[in-house]
Formats: structure tokens, sequence, C-alpha cells
């Protein structure tokens, strides 16, 4: 039976496809439910050389008397070398965004990737770890305003769908109000004791017990081989158990000695929300941290919310458009010899295109017998994920846009049912939900993040809700129309967050002596020098509020630094940062290996790639995109 699944927000973010046989995520299947829940992490063999946990943790972690739990399904992919070897750095913590965005998938996608960037062949080797926060994915309690009803999910999409783009008019902003208060009753019905407790300040706080538990882990197993040489019993290990460190309330972890266990870290997108939220909150527990794709913490967490994003979107298409005429029809579909404009010319046909669906919408009867109408809206979020990834994705761009000025959109129905922008309804979902499937991504994990850690804005009017799209359409013509729906459920979201924090968002002075209460390094932030959701801006404001921390400029364009595009300089800096934790103060701009419109990319001719078997693999999950593959995504994330 098929699945049938869709997501609310248009989500734009890099589309980091399934790379070749033995990076997907289905190609070993791996039954969650196999793993009893433990206080302590237990890892279990999973998806082919892999380790899965699921670990729980208070679902309420300021009320002590509170019993219910979480129970976060963490992923590991272990290091080149075992944990006594001389070499091995420990574990490094990963963040996909989102937020709704799956850790477990991000690591089997990429995983062997971030390990080669990280890794110092026979100097440092890292294992790195990543999970699904709360409310999302394998992590339960889930996030599910539906109750596991797919067809009931399917047809408020639907009908969301429908209304059409905010930017339509009074009308559709209305009746999207109306639609998102429905949904929030839903949701207070069928979720608040869960989605009340998924907010970021809890997730923070998640990672300072996954940060303890690694360590005792290691702990336990050092004292069994201990135990094992010596020929004695488990005394050794259970000395170790007895010995471990209790719990700490939130208030009591800026009290901790400066040698307790430290996070290592890299976040993507709202990843970096997440790092600035723990670095600021716990910054005691800080050891590395990188934040790549960085928001702005205040237009995410205080006022309006999400104003700030989309400030180079509509410079990177304009550089699409730019690109594709000086490399010629040779190299981009959409240009044509008789161009005499270049660029100009290319994007006249593409504005006549979007105007011509705009007055007349087109239906596609697909062989599923799925209809699809796609409209104008349709194009600009297709466009718009793509602004995520060029390096990849511009010359495949420019063959589908070609196509569809043609007058082919069979390609356009099928990418919006697979981008989830529209149900696949070829079978109706069956009401008998005890059999169903659930899908690893819903749109309600994503809205109880946003709405929890923004300000509340469900008692704003029409007006306001009009200036709000306005200004979203001021900031871009690519995104504005998307960019205005994640605030949108908001206006009907009737759960409020058992943690919220507002900063300050700041840490003191990093201290490599281990000081109590201080960072052990300063934060380094990487950035494009153009990213359609993360502007470069909003990096150097979130650097200015950490003392040492410093900005590396990837001259790229793109959706985060080390996901958009492959530079030996970037990957050699995120190395040198994780081994000394020192930051240059000539912190020099890095370049890249490919750029959109290359015919052929160096780092693929590297004689030394072909020679490492791990190498390869690792490159070979960012460099063999699928492009039938485009991954459904989160506004801030990397899937």
């Amino acid at each position: 039976m098929k699945r049938c699944f869709g997501l609310l927000l248009a989500g734009c973010c890099s589309v980091l496809a399934t790379a070749r046989a033995g990076a997907s995520t289905t190609k070993d299947a791996f039954d969650w439910d196999s793993i009893t829940p433990s206080d302590d992490l237990e890892y279990h063999d999973c998806y082919g050389g892999y380790k899965c946990a699921r670990l729980q943790v208070p679902l309420n972690w300021l009320n002590e008397t509170d019993a219910r739990v979480a129970t976060i399904a963490m992923i590991k992919l272990p290091a080149v070398v075992p944990d006594d070897d001389p070499t091995f750095g420990g574990a490094i913590f990963t963040n996909p965004g989102g937020p709704g965005s799956s850790g477990v998938d991000f690591l089997l996608v990429m995983g062997r990737y971030l390990r080669h960037t990280a890794d110092k062949p026979g100097r440092r080797h890292y294992e790195i770890i990543s999970f699904d926060p709360r409310g999302i994915g394998r992590t339960a309690p889930a996030s599910d305003c539906f109750d596991n009803n797919l067809l009931a999910r399917d047809a408020f999409l639907l009908e969301n769908r429908g209304n059409g783009a905010l930017t339509n008019g009074d009308g559709v902003i209305a009746y999207s109000m109306a639609i998102m208060d429905a949904f929030g009753q839903r949701c207070q019905q069928a979720g608040e004791d869960a989605m009340a407790f998924v907010g970021t300040p809890n997730v923070a706080r998640d990672m300072v017990e996954m940060v303890d538990k690694v360590d005792e882990l290691r702990k336990r197993e050092a004292a069994a081989r201990e135990s094992e040489n010596k020929g004695d019993d488990s005394a050794v290990r259970t000395e170790l158990r007895k010995r471990a460190a209790p719990r700490r309330k939130p208030a009591e972890l800026g009290d901790e000695p400066g040698d307790v266990p430290r996070l290592q870290y890299i976040g993507f997108s709202y990843g970096t929300v997440l790092g600035n939220y723990f670095a600021s909150m716990f910054p005691g527990r800080v050891g590395r941290l990188i934040l790549d794709g960085v928001c702005n913490i205040q237009d995410y967490a205080t006022g309006p919310g999400w104003l700030t994003n989309t400030v180079d979107s509509d410079e990177i298409f304009d550089n699409f458009f730019e690109g594709c005429a000086a490399a010629g029809p040779e190299v981009c579909a959409l240009a044509r010899p008789s161009d005499t404009r270049g660029a100009s010319d290319i994007r006249r046909r593409f504005d006549s295109f979007l105007s011509d669906l705009d007055q007349k919408p087109k239906s596609v009867l697909l062989d599923s017998g799925d209809v699809v109408v796609v409209t104008s809206w349709d194009v600009l979020i297709l466009a718009g994920r793509v602004l995520y990834n060029p390096a990849p994705l511009f010359k495949v761009l420019a063959r589908k846009l070609n196509d569809f000025i043609a007058g082919d959109l069979t390609q356009m129905a099928v990418m919006a049912l697979g981008l989830g922008m529209v149900p696949a309804m070829q079978d109706a979902c069956p009401l008998d939900r005890a059999n169903v499937t659930k899908p690893t991504i819903v749109i309600e994990s994503q809205n109880a993040v946003v709405c929890s850690d923004g300000d509340d804005v469900s008692g704003k009017d029409l007006a306001w809700w009009r200036r709000y799209v306005r200004s979203q359409l001021d900031v871009s013509r690519v995104f504005g129309a998307t960019w205005s729906t994640i605030r949108m459920p908001c206006s009907g979201w009737r759960i409020r967050p058992n943690w919220s924090f507002k900063g300050p968002f700041t840490t003191p002075d990093p201290d490599p002596a281990l000081r109590p209460g201080r960072p052990a390094a300063p934060i380094l932030f990487l950035s494009n020098r153009l990213d359609p959701v993360t502007p470069l801006r909003a990096a150097q404001a979130m650097a200015a509020q950490h003392p040492g921390a410093r900005v590396l400029v990837q001259e790229a364009m793109g959706h985060c630094a080390v996901a958009s595009a492959p530079s030996k300089c970037t990957r050699r800096a995120v190395a040198d940062y994780f081994e000394s934790g020192v930051i240059p103060s000539d912190l020099s701009p890095c370049n890249v290996e490919c750029r959109p419109w290359d015919t052929s990319c160096p780092a693929t001719d590297d004689a030394a790639l072909h020679n490492n078997d791990d190498e390869m693999e690792a490159m070979a999950s960012w460099f063999n995109r699928d492009e039938a593959v485009w991954h459904r995504k989160s506004p801030l994330g990397l899937l």
C-alpha cells in the first residue's frame, strides 16, 4: 500500500540525495522497536555498519516529580579506529536542521562525508553521532496531530494547498488563518502533553544528557576491557556505575567542575539555533562547536520571526540566469544561440512562463491516476530548493525549466508529488490505522518547535498577517510566498512550551584550561558568501555575540558551507579546529573545487581519492546525486 504523505510547508533546504547503493537510508531495514529503551546508553548494530540506541530522558527537565519520559532515537557511525586508539578523538554530534528533520536519516546519507571532513588520518579520528530530536522521526512521544490517520492528514494538506499562495490576497490569508485555527485545535486535542516539551531548550538539555551517557558508556567499556585483561570479575564496571554522576537540574549545570564531559558538535541551519541555545544555556559543556549556515537567533526567537533569512536568495537566482547565459546552450539548456541580451533574454522567457501559469494554471494527469494542478508557486518552490545546492543542481534545474517552458509539465507534477507539495492519492490511505507505517517526518514536528521557540503570534489579526506576508515578499521574490507559510501555523497554535529561553545568546570567554562554566574553545561559524536562507550577515552578527568566535567564509553559493560544495580548504579548517580548538586570527576565505556551471569537477579526478575506499565512499555521498531524487526538506535543514 502506498503511504500517503505530504508536507504543509513547501520547505526549501539543501537537497542531499541518496548517493549510491550503500548510502541509502533503505539499504538495510531496521526495526527500532527491537531496541528496548534504556536510561543507560546501549548501542545495537543497525543499517549495516552503524550503531543505534534508544535513550530514555525525562520528558520534563524542569519537574523532577514528573515521571514521564521521552525516548531519543540515536545513531552512531563508529570511528575508523577503536576507542582505545591514541588517535581516537571522541564523538562529534551533528544536527541536520529543520526544525523537524531526522538526524538518523541525515547520518545515513552524510555520515561518512562528515567523518571524512573532520578526520585527520593517522592523527585524529572521530565517531559521528546524530539523533531524532523530541517529537521528530523515531523519537517518542511523536508530534502527531492526526493520530496516525494519514487519510485525514492528506485531506488537510490538499485543502491547504488548494487555498493557494499567501501572496494571492486577503481572502487567501484569511482562509489560511481559519485552516490553521482548526489545525491548532486538533493539535491541542491530540498532542499537548507531548508537543509542549519539544522546544529547543529541552533538546539542548537532552544533548547534555547524551554527552554524559556517551562518556559513561566509554568508561564502562574501558573498565570491561581492563577487567577482561586482568581476568577478574565485573567489580570495576560495578564501581564505575556507582560513581556515575547523578543527573543535574538545568540550574545546576553551570556549577559543575571544568573536567565534565563536553560537547563536540557541528550543526547545520536550524542546527546552528540548537548549537547557539546549547552554548548560551550550558557554556561549561562546550568543547568544540562549529555552526554552519547560521540563523539570526534574535529573528528566530523573538518578534514576528523569520524575516531576515532570505536576503541573499534573489541574488543567487539572478546568478543562475547570469551563469546560464555565460555557459551558453552547450551547458545550460535554457540558453539560446539567438539570445542577444544574455541573462535578460533567459529571464524574460522564465518570467513570461510564470505569468502564463498565473493566468492559467495547468492540470496534469499522471499515469498513477493522480491529478496535479501546476501553478507558478510550484515552479518557484522548485527553484528555491535548488538554490540550496547550486553546484550539482543548477544544470539540472535549467533542463527541467526548459522542458516546462516547452509545455511538458509532467515532470513538474511528478516532482510536486515527490517533494510533498501534493499528497499522493493513487491508493486511498487505509482506515485501519494500526497497520499503517507512520511517516518519518510530519508537518507538526516543525510547527511545534517553531511555535514553541518563537514569540506567541496566535492573537494577530488579518492586517498583521498581511503586513507580514508583504515583508517577506519585499525581502525575496523567490522565497516570499513560501517563507510566509512557516509562521502561519503559529496563528492558531494553542500549545505553550514548558520551557522558554530568549537569551542572552552569548558565552563567557573561552578557556582551554577548562575552567568551570566556560567553553573550552571559541565557536567557529561557517558561511557561504551567498546563502539563500542563512545569510553571511547572520553568521557575522551571531559571532559578534560570542567572545573569540570567528566566521570562515566559503566563496560559494548555497546553503551551509560543508554541505553545499566540496572544499579542501574548508575541510582543513574544520579538521584543524576539531583537533586544536584554535581559530587562526587570519582566517582567510576558502575557495571550492566545484562550481555550478563547471563541466567537470576537479575533486572527482583526484587520484588519491580513488586510492582510498573510505574517502571515495565519503565523497560519493556528496558527488553522486541522482537528479531524479529530490528529498523532502524543512526550511532550515539539510533533509
